[in-house]
């Protein structure tokens, strides 16, 4: 009798941790859009699945991703890296998508401070710095002494903390900051036309080895509807249809 009541506990406790077990969705994401990824699965688009997130540099996200680094889903900062790893085999064509268009904006809190040291994401590893140099090799006095952050979140963190006066930034960074301080001199931005820097096309895919395919495809799918890409806007990206500057 004992045993019969032990061996029911027993199926009782596995079907239970059964239904409460979520599967895991592991994303490897530029570090631009972390924060707004975040921002938008307070939705919870996804019941039933547990978003991890690991956030850097779209070059060494994509680097960790061809040493099978075990991703299911690459939200990268630009167009160049998801294609290769289309043509490389570890992401699939039909998967890749083109889910915003980064925009960037010269940023300099305190007007009184002022050097030649210029704050940009390292060009070697993110698209957003690529751009920012483009930008500042055309729009700035020499000689220009370049700060590199390992990606743009590090380039905002060396103006937001007073070690560099101006930089470039992205938009959506600097929305985030704004919204969850209220402090003013994280509107005292310049946003950059559109045709002042190469187009930042942020595309995603999912990768090839995944075992979760059904769930990476809704999150695909969630990241592309018009919803969002209006919550994409508002949050400091520019819309995939429409490459006109806000």
């Amino acid at each position: 009798m004992i045993f019969k009541i032990f061996y029911c506990v027993f199926l009782f406790g596995v079907f239970s941790s059964t239904l409460s077990a979520k599967e895991i969705l592991h994303v490897a994401v530029a570090s631009n859009f972390k924060t707004v990824l975040q921002t938008l699965l307070q939705e919870s688009p996804l019941p039933g699945v547990q978003i991890k997130i690991s956030a850097a540099s779209s070059g060494i996200l994509y680097s960790q991703i061809v040493h099978n680094a075990p991703f299911d889903v690459f939200l990268s900062a630009d167009d160049a890296r998801p294609q290769a790893l289309v043509k490389e085999g570890f992401a699939s064509q039909s998967s890749l998508v083109t889910y915003a268009l980064g925009e960037l904006a010269l940023w300099q809190p305190n007007a009184n401070k002022v050097n030649n040291k210029v704050a940009i994401a390292n060009p070697r590893f993110s698209p957003y710095g690529r751009a920012s140099e483009f930008y500042v090799n055309a729009n700035f006095k020499k000689p220009i002494s370049y700060v590199y952050g390992n990606n743009i979140t590090q380039a905002f963190q060396f103006i937001q903390s007073g070690n560099v006066s101006i930089g470039l930034v992205a938009v959506s960074t600097l929305k985030a900051a704004y919204s969850n301080t209220q402090n003013p001199k994280y509107l005292d931005y310049k946003v950059l036309e559109a045709d002042e820097y190469p187009d930042i096309i942020q595309q995603g895919v999912i990768i090839k080895s995944t075992k979760k395919k059904a769930s990476a495809k809704k999150l695909m799918d969630f990241l592309m509807t018009s919803r969002t890409q209006l919550k994409l806007i508002k949050l400091g990206y520019r819309s995939k249809d429409n490459n006109a500057s806000k």
